[in-house]
């Protein structure tokens, strides 16, 4: 029996060091990559095509949403650590429906924008419109990616697969789902900046 767990540690302890670098070179490289695109912003917003314009109320609802999505998540990942089983299976799923409420705000954003005439591409576009739209799709694309992890985190979790000495899963999806709310608040503020100068 010792002899069992003796390798299911060493076997998990390799898993770990294994996805867990691979993880946090994935998140360098989209910071890297957005990085990127808002030093492209700002030196665009010297341009005579560059109009300033308001955003939509609707992304600071999507911007609470993914704050608490991260809280609830966070607690979820607590309670796996602590062998609470029950609880997480209702805070992975609330969680879940967290992600999509911000990524119907964020269309909802996009919607309003559109009719007000800011468009992404086009005669009419401008070269602030079209970098908003860039930003904000390329972060729900993102997104999605984390929206899928979290549905496999909460299958799993339905099913009983986590204890609290098997929740690798868990940590990886939510690193990255911190790291996308970070994400999106950084793109929101940097926006919000941006489209006021």
């Amino acid at each position: 029996m010792e002899n069992n767990l003796s390798i299911y540690n060493y076997e998990f302890s390799e898993n770990k060091k294994a996805k867990e670098p691979l993880l946090w070179i994935g998140l360098v490289s989209i910071i890297m990559f957005f990085a990127g695109l808002t030093s492209a912003v700002i030196v665009s917003s010297t341009s005579s095509t560059w109009k300033i314009f308001t955003l939509p109320n609707t992304f600071w609802y999507s911007s609470i949403a993914i704050i608490i999505s991260s809280i609830t998540f966070q607690l979820g990942y607590s309670f796996v650590k602590k062998n609470n089983l029950l609880l997480p299976k209702l805070l992975f799923i609330s969680t879940l429906i967290l992600g999509f409420t911000f990524v119907y705000f964020q269309y909802e954003g996009l919607s309003y924008l559109y009719q007000q005439g800011i468009y992404a591409t086009g005669n009419k576009s401008t070269t602030s419109s079209s970098y908003l739209y860039v930003l904000t799709v390329l972060h729900i694309f993102h997104l999605f990616f984390g929206i899928i992890s979290l549905g496999v985190v909460t299958t799993k979790s339905l099913m009983n697969k986590y204890n609290s000495s098997n929740f690798l899963g868990i940590k990886l999806s939510l690193t990255y789902w911190h790291f996308l709310g970070i994400l999106w608040l950084y793109l929101f503020m940097f926006l919000t900046i941006m489209m006021s100068k």
